[in-house]
């Protein structure tokens, strides 16, 4: 993020600074994901005891990610390394780390007994005024009756848990019997990734498994992270703060202004929970339950919290792994107005949000990340990690993002052609300084050069920023002008952005 300190405007010391997209957290480990032909540096200016102005830049990094691995450990906890760093911080920070959460089958026998299983309270559909959305894009992947018949068969499972635990410290579900049929272990790991990414609300579910066959029948083997004593009283915490969030949304709203309701709760009530770094115990950051409830969360936890909060809002959200700069992560992709859009809650939160990853198309996302292949186009010999010795890390459906008119900047952001036509940015200014909003964004008009325009108003004559919150701090009285002393601004020149974030004296 470029730093903007004024205290005169004729005195101001700049150098044009390359635009960059923010490289932001994935639960993965900290990269710098810059937009191609851009730079993220650092740089400083001489400073002395005069006055003067200056411009202090400084570049930010992190990420995160999720990988499905096939393993013989017996360890089948969630896992991952990760860093978030704050969007307002003057060096950079990084944090070497591993991969995201994997998928493990674990040593167990799904032969054996498991136990008495004690059922746990179902989640309950908040009223919200919104039509609920059942998110089943994973279920509407699998290709046939057989694998849909086990995913049914998942959610009897999940939702009774055995007292006694295993050597791993699991407590077993209710074991899965199919009958008459040998499910390889890619049908497995497919249907249990379409189960767990259709599902943030079974958020106990560990991602381990165990399978067994008898005679031609599949016995499949789950298991919670959690008692079901403790399973119950999280699951109504739970359905408590869903429905505490979805019942204080304004009614009437369109699907875009939904979304962003829901994207500020998210971003002002959770933050990135760097002890999951090294602590790979911590389960719940990486669940809809570590967003809601303990307010802290890795790249999977807030993309899963996104997706179970917008089902309840009435929109169709579903999960998306790859990688950025060779580091895994998860977000979302969201379907509004008939269209989807890329949406990276975990990139958008900061000390304030940034909207570079709100609602991007396929062309846009690629400046950053790449995304993993769907399973429909990979051997069971490469799902299984029968090829190469480790299982592929994999999506199953993958929509096609190709619409822009959602995207935050176009639809959002205060539209400029001209650094030198100052009228629609103090207009912008004036409308946030009344509700002393955080930031104001603004959209570059295509039919001119987002660089030269970003530069006249930020870093070069005429410093269009700077002067239109002089223009609006005049007419206000203290405690409500704009801090000239600390300005800062984010670029974004793929989606030909600009916020400018606000503080207030």
């Amino acid at each position: 993020m470029n730093f903007i300190k004024h205290s005169r405007l004729h005195t101001v010391l700049a150098g044009f600074l390359a635009v960059v997209i923010l490289a932001l957290p994935l639960a993965g480990c900290a990269q710098t994901a810059a937009v191609p032909g851009s730079s993220l540096r650092t740089e400083s200016s001489a400073v002395n005891n005069d006055p003067a102005p200056k411009i202090d830049p400084s570049g930010s990094v992190e990420a995160s990610g999720q990988s499905a691995e096939k393993t013989d450990s017996a360890a089948g906890a969630k896992t991952s390394s990760e860093t978030k760093q704050s969007q307002k911080t003057t060096t950079p920070k990084t944090q070497a780390a591993a991969d995201g959460q994997t998928l493990k089958k674990t040593s167990g026998d799904a032969l054996a007994d498991n136990g008495v299983q004690f059922s746990v309270p179902k989640s309950f559909a908040a009223q919200s005024g919104y039509a609920y959305v059942d998110q089943r894009e994973g279920y509407n992947f699998l290709p046939d009756l057989a694998s849909r018949a086990v995913y049914k068969q998942i959610f009897e499972s999940a939702y009774k848990i055995s007292a006694a635990t295993t050597s791993e410290g699991y407590y077993p579900t209710q074991k899965i019997v199919v009958s008459g049929s040998r499910l390889s272990e890619a049908q497995l790991r497919v249907i249990l990734l379409a189960f767990l990414n259709d599902n943030p609300q079974v958020f106990w579910l560990a991602n381990a498994y165990s399978y067994a066959y008898s005679n031609d029948s599949t016995y499949i083997q789950l298991y919670s992270v959690v008692s079901q004593p403790n399973c119950t009283a999280m699951i109504q915490k739970m359905n408590q703060k869903v429905s505490s969030v979805i019942s204080a949304m304004p009614a009437g709203l369109s699907e875009l202004d939904r979304e962003l309701y829901l994207f500020h709760y998210i971003a002002q009530n959770c933050t990135y929970n760097n002890a999951a770094v090294s602590d790979t115990g911590i389960w719940q950051a990486f669940s809809s339950y570590g967003v809601l409830i303990d307010g802290t969360a890795v790249c999977e936890g807030y993309s899963r919290a996104m997706q179970l909060l917008s089902s309840y809002a009435g929109l169709q959200c579903m999960l998306l792994s790859g990688q950025s700069s060779g580091v895994n992560h998860m977000w979302n992709v969201i379907k509004i107005d008939g269209s989807w859009y890329h949406l990276d809650t975990t990139w958008g939160d900061g000390d304030t949000e940034v909207y570079n990853y709100f609602n991007l198309n396929d062309a846009a996302i690629a400046q950053s990340r790449t995304i993993f292949p769907s399973a429909s186009t990979l051997t069971d010999d490469q799902i299984d990690g029968t090829a190469g010795g480790e299982a592929a890390k994999c999506n199953l459906a993958v929509p096609v993002c190709t619409a822009t008119a959602a995207n935050y900047f176009r639809a959002k952001a205060a539209k400029v052609s001209s650094s030198l036509e100052d009228s629609t940015v103090t207009a912008a200014l004036t409308t946030a300084v009344q509700s002393k909003s955080p930031s104001v964004s603004f959209y570059i008009d295509e039919g001119v050069d987002f660089e030269t325009i970003m530069a006249g108003m930020t870093t070069s004559p005429p410093y269009q920023l700077l002067k239109c919150v002089n223009a609006v701090n005049g007419r206000q009285a203290a405690g409500s002008r704009i801090d000239t002393d600390d300005l800062q601004y984010l670029g974004d020149k793929v989606n030909r952005g600009i916020t400018l974030f606000l503080k207030y004296k």
